[in-house]
């Protein structure tokens, strides 16, 4: 399966301008899908029924290396 995903301008631009590689970019967005994928549905409403704030945690502690590598740039 391929997936398009059309950024907002903003985001594309600091992409650009930190010069982030595109293959850092899909890293994340995949780690992302994987770890939203394994949460279980939460019952009123689905997984981001209240917050994204727990999932986030959860994304950024499994993939701290990729988060260190990101932010150093």
């Amino acid at each position: 399966m391929t997936l398009t995903i059309k950024l907002p301008d903003s985001l594309t631009h600091q992409f650009r301008e930190r010069q982030i590689p595109e293959k850092e970019i899909q890293s994340v967005v995949l780690a992302a899908l994987e770890i939203w994928l394994a949460q279980e549905d939460m019952t009123n409403g689905g997984r981001f029924a209240e917050s994204a704030v727990p999932f986030m945690r959860r994304l950024i502690a499994q993939n701290r290396t990729l988060f260190e590598t990101l932010a150093q740039r």
